[in-house]
């Protein structure tokens, strides 16, 4: 018998217009969102299960108890939304179906029969992106049962004894998505606190924190007019609640809902290169960009402005940081950072910066949750400055540069800017920055630096 019969848990958003058929040239806006699918899908692939497991708020209901899909072949298309070749058309794994029916009743839980219905876009979204990753297995499909009935960890539990007894690997994907009214021209009209519980589960999923989401305020929840928390709790539970491989690949929202991918358990799955430990500590130059993501993701939850993580070996010193952020196009986003140093070490120093990067940028507007996973972070770590004599002694592709008048004003540009050729564009830009004049008498430095950037990022500040 199979030892870990989960071999994958996810989390897919399920709007039509993810679907390229429906969305067309909308599909541009939540571009992070289809490649985060895509991404989840390939990963289901990997897992090679025997059945897929799909929940979705959108397939009917009947108060006080579960709905379970029992047509041969689990067919649906979004034609209603546009686009009759968005199809599915896949075996029920009827088997698995009869054993999870009893394994429900076991624990009290109330199971009714979906019968004579297409499928509902809740489902067929998600298997559009399982379909094009390769996958026509055997599927069940379940709905939920009425908000706030309970019994959603009951079900995630007989979902995984009955993949024990059958000895079948199984993938279990949870359809939902956030906040529907994030926005004026929201679905579900605005609500201007609706934000909060994006920021929230998404912020639990990110730590995985995953106790903690079904203990999300309900209030909460309903002002959001969410359909994610119940579908995930499932996933969870199905998981025993154990956090292996976890990862939040994206987060947006531009037409006004929340959409989150995420996997919620891979065993076996090795963490990227920037994930930060879960002891907090921070021993690795390329881990700095991970700590500014995680500083902006905190100050949306009201976080401390101190960084939980402790630096470890070199990044203990002191030195001055900029934190940059870039769009997915490589424009510039937001530029703060410290020449030298007021926080005890890099680490701290990288999350203070990141923090004022995103919010306090004069610049620019402050960075919204919708659009953060789609910034690409960078963090310079600058050595201290020299005075020059001329500017001779410049170099932009090799030395940023400190300006200063004699009453305050000071601009600094980083070494090897994209666009920035001479060191005459150089002085120039600085001067700008600061307000400075032309012929306005000012000192020069120079200094050397090391950037350290998110995998998809090229870019340096300015």
């Amino acid at each position: 018998m199979t030892d870990r019969p989960i071999v994958f848990a996810g989390l897919l958003p399920h709007a039509p217009v993810l679907v390229p058929g429906v969305g067309g040239e909308h599909l541009a806006h939540v571009r992070a969102t289809a490649n985060a699918m895509t991404t989840v899908a390939r990963h289901t692939m990997n897992a090679q299960p025997d059945t897929l497991v799909l929940i979705s708020p959108h397939s009917p209901r009947q108060s006080g108890a579960f709905g379970l899909w029992q047509t041969p072949r689990l067919r649906g298309s979004l034609e209603r939304f546009g686009s009759p070749s968005d199809r599915v058309d896949l075996p029920l794994d009827r088997t698995f179906a009869d054993r999870l029916a009893t394994e429900a009743k076991l624990r009290g839980l109330r199971i009714w029969a979906i019968a004579g219905e297409p499928l509902d876009h809740g489902a067929t979204v998600p298997l559009c992106y399982l379909i094009a990753a390769g996958w026509k297995g055997p599927t069940v499909i379940l709905s939920l049962n009425y908000p706030g009935e309970g019994g959603l960890d009951e079900l995630g539990q007989a979902i995984a004894v009955t993949a024990q007894a059958l000895d079948r690997r199984i993938a279990f994907i949870a359809s939902g998505d956030m906040s529907h009214r994030l926005t004026h021209s929201a679905p579900s009209g605005y609500h201007r606190e609706a934000h909060r519980f994006d920021e929230t589960f998404i912020a639990l999923l990110r730590k995985g924190a995953f106790t903690e989401v079904p203990r999300i305020d309900p209030d909460l929840q309903e002002l959001a007019a969410e359909d994610a928390v119940d579908s995930t709790v499932v996933a969870l539970a199905v998981a025993g609640y154990h956090t292996d491989g976890h990862e939040v690949l994206s987060y947006e929202g531009p037409f006004g809902v929340g959409y989150g991918v995420a996997i919620l358990f891979e065993p076996g799955r090795r963490r990227n290169e920037d994930t930060l430990t879960e002891d907090g500590a921070v021993s690795r130059w390329h881990e700095l960009p991970a700590v500014a993501r995680r500083a902006i993701e905190a100050k949306f939850q009201g976080g401390a402005p101190a960084s939980p993580y402790h630096a470890v070996g070199e990044l203990a010193q002191r030195r001055g940081v900029f934190v940059t952020l870039r769009t997915a196009t490589g424009e510039l986003r937001g530029c703060v950072g410290t020449v030298l140093p007021v926080e005890d070490d890099l680490v701290q120093e990288t999350w203070r910066n990141a923090a004022a990067a995103a919010f306090h940028d004069p610049r620019f507007q402050p960075v919204r949750i919708a659009e953060l996973s789609r910034l690409r972070l960078g963090v310079t770590v600058l050595e201290e400055p020299e005075a020059v004599a001329s500017p001779e002694e410049l170099n932009p592709a090799v030395y940023g540069v400190v300006v200063a008048t004699s009453d305050g004003r000071k601009g600094v540009l980083l070494p090897a800017i994209p666009g920035i050729d001479t060191v005459e564009q150089q002085l120039a830009v600085a001067r700008r920055k600061a307000g400075i004049n032309p012929d306005e008498p000012c000192s020069i430095q120079r200094f050397t630096a090391c950037s350290f950037v998110d995998a998809a990022n090229t870019g340096t500040g300015d």
